[in-house]
């Protein structure tokens, strides 16, 4: 009788984790703007903080892996780390790429695969945060449709990423991702000589290396800090790097300019599954001027400065009152689908459309990086956080 029982839970467990998924396929998280890898920040992790949430999530029979790119990299760049990450071989941004905004065509190798097996027969989940969502989606661009810049470009040993037509990935979220772009850049276009000043000091301080605690990754814009550089020269480099006066940086990706100009060229495709989910930490408004903020909030400041942000200006973005909410670094409203692409409000899983946006709502009340669990509170305990990408992977598993 024991013996029955302990093959009735082992048939259970089984049952509940396995049988009833229709796919298991790996789920790659990819990180937003100034995000680390695992092996970076001694231990303290972009996804969950002081906890684990990828070894969390492989408890639960998820297939789990974070990738690590460019922190302060274009989506392009950035997409192609992830690529050559996931493939195991060397960071190509291709001939033509490299010209055009003046920096190294080669980047760093990776000597072990992230994927042991990834093809049409094996595809994987993408799930980012902040920018890691619009990185997700310029992956899936260029995997799908290539570059044909690239290839009408002589160069040797051209990166087979560019070639497209490769229908690897089943599945796309983003979470709290500006996909139509954050009015937050436009706030900081004042202050980005003083950004690019703080940005220079510290990571002179910190140094740019494979080993450093935090990489910048910038390495092909030749921003890699020489082992015997000075301070000094190191700092001057950087403030004089032309790195910050191209489109081909994350700034530019992330204004609502920049996201329009690649929302516009971006395909749906009728055979990946999308979701995306929304966050916001304004619940107060300024009767006398209607600004949207938060009170006692580690994102206060930034909260408030896009909840009074308005603008009309010719060849910009109109941003309203509608783009006040926000979770301290992106806009609600930005953070649901591309506004040219189409949105369905997800409702339960059985109706789940493949090639349209499903939308998973708002989380009220959670500000841009509690939703990663960065640092838990009462209220938002990292139990909590957990719980999320636990039912999300549930969700996609069940696709």
């Amino acid at each position: 009788m024991e013996r029955f029982f302990v093959y009735f839970l082992l048939l259970s467990f089984f049952i509940q984790n396995k049988s009833f998924a229709k796919n298991h396929l790996p789920v790659v998280l990819v990180h937003g703007l100034t995000g680390w890898g695992r092996q970076e920040m001694k231990g303290f992790y972009y996804w969950g903080g002081m906890n684990d949430l990828q070894e969390d999530l492989k408890i639960k029979d998820y297939q789990v892996i974070s990738a690590s790119v460019g922190p302060l990299s274009s989506n392009y760049d950035r997409a192609i780390e992830l690529y050559a990450q996931l493939k195991g071989t060397c960071a190509d941004y291709g001939e033509y790429h490299a010209k055009k905004f003046g920096h190294a065509r080669y980047g760093k190798c990776y000597q072990t695969p992230l994927l042991q097996k990834w093809d049409e027969n094996h595809k994987i989940h993408l799930l980012g945060h902040s920018q890691g969502g619009q990185t997700i989606r310029a992956f899936l661009k260029l995997l799908k449709e290539g570059s044909i810049e690239e290839l009408n470009t002589f160069q040797a040993n051209r990166n087979e990423l560019f070639s497209g037509n490769k229908d690897w990935i089943y599945s796309l979220t983003t979470v709290s991702t500006p996909n139509n772009g954050t009015s937050l850049t436009n706030i900081l276009d004042v202050f980005i000589p003083t950004l690019q000043t703080l940005f220079s000091f510290f990571s002179a301080a910190v140094g740019i290396t494979q080993n450093s605690f935090y990489d910048f990754k910038l390495d092909h814009w030749g921003l890699a800090r020489d082992r015997h550089e000075s301070f000094s020269d190191y700092f001057n480099k950087v403030i004089n790097s032309k790195a910050f006066t191209t489109k081909d940086i994350s700034k530019w990706d992330l204004s609502p300019e920049g996201a329009l100009e690649f929302n516009e060229t971006e395909k749906i495709y009728s055979n990946v599954y999308y979701f995306t989910l929304a966050t916001k930490s304004t619940h107060i408004t300024n009767p006398f001027n209607n600004c949207k903020f938060s009170f006692l909030n580690i994102l206060d400041l930034p909260t408030a400065a896009i909840g009074c942000f308005t603008q009309n200006i010719s060849e910009k973005i109109n941003i309203d009152e509608s783009w006040l909410d926000n979770d301290g670094m992106v806009n609600t409203i930005s953070m649901q689908a591309p506004f040219q692409q189409k949105q369905v409000y997800f409702s339960n899983k059985e109706k789940v459309n493949s090639g349209v946006w499903n939308f998973l709502g708002v989380k009220d009340t959670w500000n841009h990086i509690d939703i990663i669990g960065t640092f838990p509170t009462f209220r938002k305990t990292y139990a909590s956080v957990k719980d999320i990408y636990e039912n999300h992977l549930k969700l996609l598993y069940d696709l």
